[in-house]
C-alpha cells in the first residue's frame, strides 16, 4: 500500500516538473509584446524633380543668314525695316535627341537712326529659334563681337536661353559676311540692301 502511494506521488511530482518547464518556455520575455513578423523594409527611391534638367550640348555647325534693309543702309542714320531668317542644320545633340535643324526668323521691323555703322554696334537681340521637333527656343543676346579675318567679318552674339527647350543654356551665335559686301553696298548710291553669309549656332547647359 505505501509502495503504491509513494509510487503515485513520485508520477505526480513528475508531471508538475514537465509542466512547469513547458509554461517558462512559453512565457519567457523574448517574445512577450511582439507582434506579427513585420514585413523587411525596402528603399523607396527618391521623387524626381521633373525641374531638374541635367547637361546638354547642342551644335548646328551649317546654317546660312540672311538679312535685307530696306531703305539701303548708308553712312547716314535714318530709318530702316530690318527683314531676314537664318537657318541651321546638321544639329547634333548630347545626349541624342531628335533636334536635327532649325530656323531663327528675323521678323520685320522698323529701326530709326539706323546706319552701317550700326551693324557693328553692340546691342541686346532676342531671338526665337524654331526647332524641327516643333519646339521653340527664345535666346536673349547681350553680347556681341565683331572680329575681322582677312576678307570676312565674324560677328559672334553670346546670350542665354530665356525660355523653351533648353533653357538656361549658353548660347553663342555666330554670322559671317564678306567684309567687300558690306563696304560695297555701305558706298553704293542705294546703299546696302542686302547681306548673306554661313551661320553657326551652339548651346551649352552644364550642371552646377
Amino acid at each position: 500500500m505505501r509502495r503504491s502511494l509513494l509510487a503515485a506521488v513520485v508520477v505526480l511530482l513528475s508531471a508538475l516538473a514537465l509542466t512547469s518547464t513547458f509554461d517558462v518556455s512559453a512565457g519567457s520575455g523574448e517574445d512577450e509584446g511582439r507582434g506579427p513578423p513585420r514585413a523587411p523594409r525596402t528603399a523607396s527611391a527618391e521623387p524626381r524633380d521633373e525641374g531638374d534638367e541635367g547637361p546638354v550640348v547642342v551644335t548646328c555647325p551649317l546654317g546660312l543668314s540672311q538679312a535685307s534693309y530696306m531703305p539701303g543702309l548708308s553712312e547716314r542714320s535714318k530709318a530702316v525695316t530690318v527683314a531676314g531668317a537664318t537657318t541651321l542644320s546638321n544639329c547634333v545633340t548630347i545626349p541624342a535627341s531628335e533636334v536635327k535643324s532649325a530656323s531663327l526668323p528675323l521678323e520685320s521691323s522698323l529701326h530709326s537712326d539706323f546706319s552701317c555703322a550700326d551693324l557693328l554696334t553692340p546691342r541686346t537681340v532676342r531671338q526665337v529659334v524654331r526647332w524641327n521637333t516643333g519646339e521653340t527656343s527664345t535666346l536673349v543676346f547681350s553680347e556681341s563681337r565683331e572680329l575681322a579675318q582677312g576678307a570676312l567679318t565674324v560677328f559672334t552674339l553670346t546670350g542665354t536661353v530665356e525660355s523653351g527647350a533648353f533653357a538656361r543654356a549658353t548660347a553663342i551665335w555666330t554670322v559671317t559676311y564678306l567684309n567687300s559686301d558690306i563696304e560695297k553696298g555701305c558706298a553704293s548710291p542705294g546703299g546696302l540692301i542686302w547681306l548673306s553669309g554661313p551661320s553657326t549656332l551652339e548651346l551649352i547647359r552644364t550642371v552646377t
